[in-house]
């Protein structure tokens, strides 16, 4: 019975930080996007009090429509070169509102 308990003991003991292993913390980024036909405004909050705007032009004329490419490039461009894999997309598809969420694998 002393032997059953130890060995109950020793897995418990080497369990416990198999799961802290398994659940590690990942950086995630929020990007909420919002175009109101004539130019895009971008939050990206990397965490509670840490969140910057990013404006940039938008439309149907070609010059806007290859400024906000170019917009849309340099965000996304820039979370990956930091590592950020996009997780997920929301929209409504109606009110011009997307949320991007960015992920970052340890």
């Amino acid at each position: 019975m002393k032997k059953l308990l130890l060995l109950c003991a020793c897995l418990l003991a080497l369990a416990a930080p198999l799961r802290a292993a398994v659940v590690p913390p990942t950086d995630i980024v929020v990007v909420r996007i919002y175009d109101n036909g004539a130019s895009i405004n971008a939050v990206i909050t990397r965490g509670e009090g840490r969140s910057e705007k990013v404006a940039f032009e938008s439309g149907a004329s070609d010059k806007r429509l290859t400024d906000s490419g170019l917009g849309y490039y340099k965000l996304i461009s820039n979370l990956y070169q930091e590592g950020y894999k996009l997780q997920s997309t929301i929209s409504d598809g109606r009110s011009g509102l997307i949320t991007l969420l960015f992920v970052k694998a340890p």
